[in-house]
């Protein structure tokens, strides 16, 4: 069964909405028949390494924010899609999706389109 584990900086508030969130995104993929079973399980505090907190926190702007990391681990069954892309479409409750223009020569500067995180996350998938 694959796994797709988010460990995300959220604000202690946030964290069950977050997993909330996950579970209803997952719930429509299982209805429209994308997966045959989902689930989401969140971990507070999860064994992350020093560097991956340390350089998400520096991508949250703002000292005022008290963010603590939660490990959302995501297991499916049945995918008819790529799991890479199961995993893009969830990281969108992280990261809003930008608007960008539709020429073409604007777009090879698509780094200017770029929004910030709401979360700031990593992802790790796991095969098993």
């Amino acid at each position: 069964m694959p796994s797709i584990l988010f460990d995300v900086l959220v604000p202690a508030e946030d964290a069950q909405t977050l997993e909330d969130d996950f579970a209803n995104v997952l719930n429509k993929l299982v209805a429209a028949k994308k997966l045959a079973t989902a689930h989401v399980t969140r971990t507070p505090n999860p064994s992350v390494g020093e560097t991956v907190e340390t350089e998400l926190r520096k991508v949250y702007a703002g000292p005022e924010h008290d963010l603590e990391m939660h490990r959302y681990a995501v297991q499916v069954e049945g995918a008819t899609g790529s799991i890479n892309q199961l995993a893009m479409l969830l990281s969108r409750l992280m990261t809003p999706q930008a608007d960008l223009p539709k020429d073409k020569v604007l777009l090879e500067r698509e780094d200017v389109y770029e929004l910030p995180p709401r979360y700031p996350w990593t992802v790790d998938i796991a095969m098993r």
